[in-house]
């Protein structure tokens, strides 16, 4: 109850602010059809709910299939249909291609250095880590020559699975272990987890965790100027998720850098290391790797 009339007051003392921008934007083009929006709310009353896709269905239906809605003080444009959906994803994908950063990952706005491989438009490094990730992890050569870890983990899974046989198990927790240390090995060369013990256990929850953050509805998404109060805590549960997970590699990230050598890299991290990618960036395209 506190915590909704603390929004609601800071809610009220920025209508002030938000009608006098509005009244001093300039002109802006054209906006595909979409509900009038509510002073302040815009067209959350309408949106949000149990079944968000239900409503946006319906909307379209409304409206037609490219729409624009108001969440709070932000602009949404929403395509509902495969033609819009090319327009958006195909012919116009260049100017199209950047990306919102969630406020539960505010660091990645705080560091550009961060925030250039993930997030932004076309940028130089954007660029240059696709072709390192294009020609070291994703090549037919390289999906080839990784063929011998995948057997080597499932042979692991399968022997794991028969040590159980006749009790109950949760068969996500042996698919999460396959696929992060499969990662592990094309990244690090080696394994972070085992089937038997609880650390897989826990690292999937550190991971089910983060991804539930970054797509719970949040208020400092839709009024960026109530971020820094992060209302909801948010932001400080996802940050201590990830300093988890990143004590998973951060020392063996450290001790690659002091003993590595120039010559043919052996794995991911070493072609990240020997490119100039600083320690924090290549754990945090980790990181972003595992959630993602």
């Amino acid at each position: 109850m506190a915590l909704a009339l603390l929004f609601t007051a800071l809610l009220l003392l920025s209508l002030p602010f938000l009608i006098l921008k509005h009244s001093k934007s300039a002109k802006v083009p054209p906006l595909p059809p979409g509900p009038k929006p509510w002073p302040i709310l815009g067209n959350l009353l309408e949106t949000m709910g149990k079944k968000p896709h239900l409503a946006l269905a319906q909307l379209a239906k409304l409206h037609g299939p490219l729409i624009s809605l108001r969440l709070g003080t932000q602009l949404f444009i929403v395509g509902s249909s495969p033609a819009a959906a090319t327009e958006i994803l195909k012919t116009h994908d260049r100017q199209l291609s950047g990306r919102h950063i969630p406020d539960v990952l505010t660091i990645f706005a705080k560091k550009p250095e961060l925030n250039r491989l993930a997030w932004t438009d076309l940028s130089d490094e954007w660029k240059s880590f696709r072709a390192l990730m294009k020609a070291n992890l994703f090549s037919p050569n390289m999906v080839d020559n990784q063929s011998c870890i995948r057997e080597k983990i499932v042979g692991e899974m399968l022997e794991y699975l028969g040590r159980k046989e006749g009790e109950v198990i949760q068969i996500r927790d042996a698919i999460f272990v396959f696929i992060f240390n499969s990662l592990g090995n094309y990244y690090f060369s080696r394994d972070f987890v085992t089937f038997d013990g609880e650390d897989g256990k826990k690292v999937s929850k550190l991971i089910r965790e983060m991804i539930k953050l970054s797509i719970a509805p949040n208020i400092s998404d839709l009024y960026p100027m109530l971020s820094f109060l992060d209302l909801q805590g948010l932001r400080n549960k996802s940050n201590e998720c990830v300093r988890k997970l990143r004590l998973l590699w951060d020392g063996y990230i450290r001790d690659r850098r002091i003993s590595t050598k120039l010559g043919a890299a052996s794995d991911f991290l070493d072609v990240l290391i020997q490119s100039g990618f600083s320690d924090e960036q290549i754990s945090y395209i980790f990181v972003l790797g595992d959630v993602v």
